[in-house]
């Protein structure tokens, strides 16, 4: 039983007396890591949440922020790592219908999902099942319920080969007066509507707050199944019963199942409950302390004022949505649990909900403050244009529209901007105006394992940039903090400096983090932790979709100028993973106050249509960048490096391949330089004019009148775009 001993003690204190079995199932659910935030919660306070957009930050099912006035956009970010790392068809799956489920407990359509993948190397057989079992998994559901998957994050490494990182994002949209923001009431009637509850996923929540087994196939019976059509239904109906304004409070049975949403519904608002188990709808026998822990997927709970009871069920039993009335809200603060008339349990609602924080120790490992050391000395240069082509196929770098393509992103005609043509995906709003919402999300496991505070902070950025670029202004981000074992000090100190980067980054870019989720555990069977990595979804408000910019270049002829200075910052960079196989060296630093100018210079850019093309310069550097403009157009480029704002750089690969932040690149229309540089100049920010681009099938690197590097446009398109496929499928 993962409740210690200590924990056992404090339950009979909390109870006066000795625990029955399904008591000590509810708080083994409730205050397992997954459930209760019991390692995290005092660190989590130090993220900025609050800003002019938040409508309701952390602490339901999913945040809400008022994109534009009584428009609300509802976002959310889950994990299903342990699942996926078992089975990771449902797994994945399961994750998405979870993640969708949050968004309806704000009354929200479901708009788009995105998915944040940290996998294993695509050539070893077992990482290559998880990967493709993952993928699929993530397709079909989302496929079938109809909601796209528009954006995402993807990336390799062997310490993912057994223990994937899946994570998975939902964005919604609602009128902020049709909102479900209030709580339930006294006398409240209590539904549980969707599926049948059945034994798969049996305390999901346990198994997801302990180290995976040796043997994962002794977890199976952990992982939920998902059933999309019942999804797809229970969506349908839940936006009737919301927008006919009939149900006070909905809630998503995920991690803990009925334990958990009963207790924090009642502990949020100051409630007792009372359940009838047997009045529950099962797919089969199951005990009550198993009804109480269950994790069925696609089902939801409902709080329904008494005189709307005749009604909700009308439509219900209209969409054939199967439910149950289970019980009542009360004013006593306690839940109390029957089963054919014999009371099973009963507990405080609060107590359950919210055990105390426990303080863990945090100690930096020593790898990690070595890993920190900068060589004396950057390796030999080897030819830029073999080591060029070698980055684009790197499957960090590579195209991942092997991913991508698997998805139906463009469902619900919402979607302006499509994978793989722009820095993030935008989405219409259809109220009739030309407003809309930008998405997207990051992660950079080298980063994080590296350096998790830079790290982090860096991810933030990145997202920051990518919003950016397409024409948004970043309104607010999610976290997700992947880390290992919470009760070993090493591990610890990673999650409590990528918190500490996010919340720094996110405070100094005046992007409030208003909502999250914590995954512990990620490590393998020997106790080794996989990189702990920091993904960050963020949404931004689009006033005008139809000034929106791509990556692509637009047209030859063009200008093609870098926003920002270059630094050497070769540390942790992709360039020195994949030409000289190392992995070390300080990572770029994070610069909050030029990314914010450097913003705000992008979006008078974009606003006023002085730029056809906006790219942010990211992995794999400055020719990574310009290579991915090219692919996606279809134009080549003629570009002098000389030309390229910089700063104490000695070699002509830290140009090309440096990491450095808060940089961009842009196309400009020849008719459009003047007034481009006249723009630039007045925001007083470091800029160069480094090429042009070409009606050619080929990408030329000078440095002055020294050709650098000159590669055909075919052969770069061919790498690029299906290196990753051929990874796969081991050609």
């Amino acid at each position: 039983m993962p409740l210690t001993s200590e924990e056992i003690n404090e339950i009979k204190e909390i109870l006066g007396r000795e625990p029955t079995n399904e008591e000590l199932a509810m708080f083994e659910a409730q205050w397992s890591e997954h459930c209760s935030y019991k390692s995290s919660k005092a660190l989590l306070k130090l993220l900025p949440t609050k800003s002019r957009y938040v409508v309701l930050g952390p602490g339901r099912d999913a945040p809400a922020v008022e994109i534009f006035p009584g428009v609300l956009i509802v976002f959310k970010i889950e994990s299903h790592n342990h699942p996926s790392a078992v089975d990771p068809y449902n797994g994945a799956a399961t994750g998405v219908g979870g993640i969708v489920r949050d968004i309806l407990t704000l009354g929200a359509k479901p708009i788009a999902l995105l998915d944040l993948l940290y996998m294993g190397d695509p050539e070893d057989p077992h990482a290559n099942f998880l990967i493709k079992g993952i993928v699929k998994g993530i397709s079909d559901y989302g496929n079938r319920i109809g909601v796209p998957v528009v954006a995402g994050d993807a990336w390799f490494d062997k310490s993912f080969n057994k223990q994937p990182l899946v994570n998975v994002a939902c964005v919604g949209i609602v009128a902020k007066d049709k909102a479900v923001l209030r709580g339930p009431a006294v006398n409240d009637e209590i539904y549980l509507v969707g599926n049948a509850t059945g034994r798969d996923g049996l305390l999901g929540s346990s198994f997801a707050s302990k180290p995976l087994a040796e043997d994962v196939d002794e977890d199976v019976a952990a992982v939920q199944v998902g059933d999309a059509l019942t999804e797809k239904i229970l969506i349908d109906a839940l936006m009737e019963l919301i927008d006919e304004g009939l149900v006070n409070y909905v809630k998503d049975l995920g991690g803990g199942g009925l334990a958990t949403a009963v207790s924090e519904a009642a502990a949020e608002h100051d409630l007792g409950a009372v359940i009838h188990l047997d009045k529950v709808h099962l797919r089969h026998d199951l005990t009550p302390a198993e009804i109480l822990t269950s994790e069925s997927q696609e089902r939801m709970l409902l709080a329904v004022p008494q005189h709307n009871v005749e009604a909700v069920n009308k439509i219900l039993d209209k969409y054939d949505v199967p439910y149950s009335v289970i019980g009542h809200f009360t004013n006593d603060g306690r839940v109390k649990v029957y089963y054919k008339g014999v009371a099973v349990a009963e507990v405080p609602a609060k107590e359950l909900a919210k055990p105390k924080p426990v303080v863990r120790p945090s100690t930096p490992p020593q790898e990690a403050l070595k890993a920190l050391t900068t060589p004396s000395s950057l390796p030999p240069m080897k030819d830029l244009r073999e080591a060029t082509l070698q980055l684009l196929t790197s499957p960090n770098i590579s195209s991942k529209k092997w991913i991508y393509e698997q998805y139906d992103h463009e469902v619900g005609n919402r979607t302006v901007l499509k994978p793989g043509y722009g820095d993030a995906a935008v989405l219409r709003l259809l109220d009739g105006t030309a407003r809309g919402v930008a998405v997207k999300g990051d992660g950079n496991p080298r980063y994080t394992s590296l350096d998790p505070f830079n790290g982090a902070a860096n991810v933030v950025g990145e997202c920051y940039r990518n919003l950016t670029a397409v024409g948004s202004t970043p309104i607010a981000v999610v976290d997700e903090l992947n880390a290992g074992n919470p009760e070993k000090p090493n591990h610890y100190w990673y999650f409590e400096m990528m918190l500490r980067g996010i919340a720094w980054m996110s405070e100094e870019l005046n992007v409030p983090v208003v909502g999250g989720k914590v995954s512990f555990y990620n490590e393998d069977s020997r106790g080794v932790q996989v990189r702990p990595t920091a993904t960050v979804v963020g949404v931004g408000k689009v006033d005008d979709i139809s000034k929106v910019k791509g990556m692509d270049f637009k047209g030859h002829g063009s200008y093609v100028a870098i926003i920002g200075y270059t630094l050497p910052e070769l540390g942790g960079s992709e360039y020195l993973h994949r030409i000289y196989g190392l992995e070390l060296g300080q990572i770029p630093k994070p610069k909050p106050s030029l990314e914010v100018k450097h913003a705000e210079l992008i979006r008078k850019l974009i606003k006023d249509d002085i730029v056809s093309a906006v790219h942010d310069v990211g992995v794999g550097g400055l020719a990574v960048a310009l290579i991915e403009m090219s692919v996606t157009s279809g134009l080549g480029f003629n570009v002098d490096i000389s030309k390229i704002p910089s700063r104490a750089v000695g070699r002509v690969d830290e140009l090309l391949y440096s990491e450095t932040q808060a940089r961009y690149l842009v196309e400009v229309e020849p008719s459009k330089i003047d007034l481009f540089k006249d723009v630039v100049n007045d925001y007083e920010v470091a800029y160069g004019v480094i090429g042009r681009v070409e009606d050619s099938r080929e990408v030329l690197f000078k440095e002055g009148v020294k050709e650098l590097i000159k590669i055909d446009l075919d052969l770069i398109s061919d790498l690029y775009l299906n290196s990753l496929h051929r990874r796969l499928e081991g050609e």
